[in-house]
């Protein structure tokens, strides 16, 4: 299982590296529409050769609805507020919040319980990814872009998400998940090309290193990442996998500092080892489980 948790973190953070490829290649609701139409086919075309059972009519919508808010809402959200000026900084910020909201929504919709040391694990992790993102948080505030649109739309995209996470610990997880996979990226890439025509985005250039981007999209992010998560998300803590996830943001940064030649900063290396450290601490299972 712990292999599996560093393969999760490891995709989840190129994500951030893809949203940095793709600037003057690909528009971000561009690149997330191919990607969730390519990867909902790819589903469906596993789900039909396996002969996997799909879902009663009654129990789609809520497949609809865990895909349109986990992929589709949570990134369009997101990249809208970004498009709209808010600073990836404070996005990061906001995003650091997920965790608890997770665990506060996983506690009110199925009654998940989370021990004291997985919840100080869990601040502690928190705390750490904010020292990491502290330098492009100090440059962020001083460039503005923090309006009440676009700090809504970034606390939408996080409570998308993080309802997203719940939702799949919910009724759909007792589906064949291939089948699952297949409406949730298609109900997803519904809300990315309805974001694509609300923002006027059409820049796809045609050459090599898109395709690639595209390939590795659906492939690694959508058929490894999101796969990964929620297969994860039916055998653990809805709270635990969120957890876990704060460490990308970290990473990506060590994986920006080899590919981009970014600094890191000695409190931004600080921050990595403390939200590893929490991390480690929020993994300790309840006394009720």
């Amino acid at each position: 299982m712990a292999l599996l948790y560093v393969l999760l973190v490891l995709i989840w953070s190129t994500g951030f590296i893809t949203g940095k490829l793709i600037v003057g290649l690909i528009d971000p609701n561009v690149f997330l529409s191919i990607r969730f139409v390519l990867s909902g086919l790819l589903f469906l075309a596993i789900a039909l050769w396996q002969r996997r059972r799909f879902p009663a009519w009654q129990e789609l919508p809520k497949h609809i609805i865990a895909g349109m808010l986990m992929n589709g809402f949570y990134l369009g959200f997101a990249y809208v507020a970004i498009a709209k000026g808010l600073p990836a900084g404070i996005m990061a910020l906001i995003g650091a919040l997920q965790p608890a909201l997770v665990t506060l929504l996983a506690f009110i919709l199925i009654k998940e319980k989370t021990s004291f040391k997985g919840i100080l694990g869990m601040l502690v992790g928190m705390v750490g990814l904010v020292l990491v993102i502290s330098p492009a948080l100090e440059l962020d505030m001083s460039h503005g872009g923090v309006t009440l649109l676009t700090f809504t739309l970034a606390c939408a995209a996080i409570f998308a998400l993080s309802l997203g996470v719940t939702y799949q610990k919910m009724s759909i997880s007792s589906s064949d998940i291939f089948s699952s996979m297949a409406i949730q990226n298609l109900a997803a890439s519904v809300v990315s090309i309805g974001f694509m025509l609300l923002l006027g985005e059409t820049l796809f250039a045609v050459q090599l290193e898109s395709f690639l981007l595209v390939i590795w999209g659906v492939l690694v992010l959508s058929g490894g990442g999101v796969f990964l998560m929620v297969w994860l998300l039916r055998k653990v803590r809805a709270s635990q996998v969120s957890t876990m996830l704060l460490l990308a943001p970290p990473l990506a940064a060590v994986e920006s500092y080899f590919l981009f030649s970014e600094s890191m900063t000695t409190i931004q290396i600080i921050g990595f080892v403390v939200t590893i450290v929490g991390v480690y601490f929020s993994r300790a299972k309840s006394s009720d489980q």
